[in-house]
């Protein structure tokens, strides 16, 4: 270790992972309650999916705003002020007995959600060598991809056991908990405060370049379409599994699990096909089984219907998620790779481009709701066409000449 290095402490990677995994945790572990939701609060369920889009809105706040402040005031005030507004979100989703002030709490969570994944990726940096940084990425990113979908698990047994208001229960002890251990066990690793981080000048400076960018761009949006189907999927299916075809809570636990063993499917064949083929030509394949997958569920909502049972549905999502697999990481990796200097902005400017697209695809969603067969299939393939768009303008202009050479 240099010298540098060894003046700053090195936090937790236990502490740094559960960072990376409340937030995620959080977006997907209430889902499987949203019918629940919508009965006690005689509302209509697309106005419940709307939680979850305030939810992706407030986060993509947070993202492009929590490095900046942590650069001036320090990682550890940020990351207690995070976790701080994280539990005050969820307290208020606790004790809401209408639908407005829940979509109020679910808006502050989600500002207060990403903090802990922008410091822990802030911290690593700050506190390991190079060297170690991308076995450590490697074993955050892996509790980051874990946590939402764990979480619709965990909250369809809570959800069949007991209350929807034992959900928000469960997220605000975990945001209490994860305050405590901030404040008790996590050290200060920004030594380095830059006075001048919060100045408009420096923050366009930093932006600007990824803004400009054509493979940024491409990649933010490709990717932030890729999300929007993920968390489509994870509110339209209780409303389809429970109220469209009569199933029971448990089936939701299925579709999680199906989503999470498709998604690492894709990610799996990735790491194998990234060394063999093109970027593009990975993306290409990811791509295809979206479309597939997309199409194969309008034909079986088309043909079966509410008549359907959980398999026939299932089956065009297990053909969703591995393309979604596919292209991420291969989308992630490219989207970052020119911005060696600028990567924390880089990285901030990435997640609020993907979040905001996906709480987009998640208004669409609820704006779109009818409790019918026919709600994922619209948005899985209205979010699918509009990443095959973007996908052939970039690869037949010239902003993407110079992905076409050999890797």
């Amino acid at each position: 270790m240099t010298a540098s290095f060894s003046r700053i402490p090195q936090p937790s990677l236990a502490l740094l992972a559960l960072m990376m995994a409340v937030g995620p945790f959080g977006d997907t572990e209430y889902t499987p309650a949203m019918p629940d939701i919508a009965h006690a609060l005689s509302t209509d369920y697309g106005l419940v999916q709307f939680t979850m889009a305030a939810y992706l809105f407030g986060d993509a706040v947070g993202e492009v705003c929590y490095g900046p402040l942590s650069d001036r005031f320090g990682r550890r005030p940020v990351a207690l002020v995070g976790a701080g507004i994280l539990s005050l979100g969820a307290l208020l989703c606790l004790v809401s007995f209408s639908i407005w002030p829940l979509i109020g709490g679910r808006l502050i969570q989600g500002i207060g959600a990403c903090a802990g994944g922008v410091m822990a990726k802030a911290m690593v940096r700050d506190a390991f060598e190079r060297g170690r940084r991308e076995r450590i990425y490697a074993k955050l990113n892996a509790a980051f991809s874990l946590a939402p979908a764990v979480g619709p698990v965990v909250g369809s047994l809570i959800a069949h056991a007991m209350n929807w208001h034992v959900n928000f229960a469960v997220l605000l002890g975990l945001s209490l908990t994860l305050w405590a251990l901030v404040w008790f066990f996590l050290p200060e690793t920004n030594f380095e405060r830059n006075p001048r981080a919060l100045e408009w000048s420096g923050l366009w400076q930093a932006y600007r370049e990824p803004l400009v960018n054509p493979g940024f761009l491409f990649h933010a949006g490709l990717s932030g379409l890729c999300i929007g189907v993920v968390y489509s999927a994870l509110i339209g299916a209780p409303d389809l599994v429970i109220n469209v075809l009569h199933l029971g809570s448990i089936a939701v636990v299925i579709v999680a699990l199906v989503v999470l063993v498709g998604f690492a499917g894709g990610a799996g064949a990735c790491a194998l096909a990234s060394s063999r083929l093109r970027d593009p030509t990975v993306i290409g394949a990811g791509l295809a089984l979206l479309l597939i997958g997309s199409l194969a569920s309008m034909a079986v909502a088309f043909i079966v219907g509410k008549q359907g049972n959980l398999a026939e549905y299932l089956g065009p999502v297990a053909v969703c998620f591995p393309g979604i697999g596919l292209i991420m990481p291969v989308s992630t990796a490219q989207a970052m790779a020119p911005f060696k200097e600028i990567a924390g902005a880089a990285s901030s400017l990435l997640g609020f481009m993907r979040m905001l697209l996906a709480a987009l695809g998640t208004m669409a969603m609820a704006l779109l709701h009818q409790s019918s067969v026919y709600d994922m299939p619209i948005v899985f393939l209205g979010l699918t066409v509009a990443a095959i768009v973007v996908f052939a303008s970039f690869r037949f202009t010239g902003s993407a000449r110079r992905e076409r050479a050999p890797r």
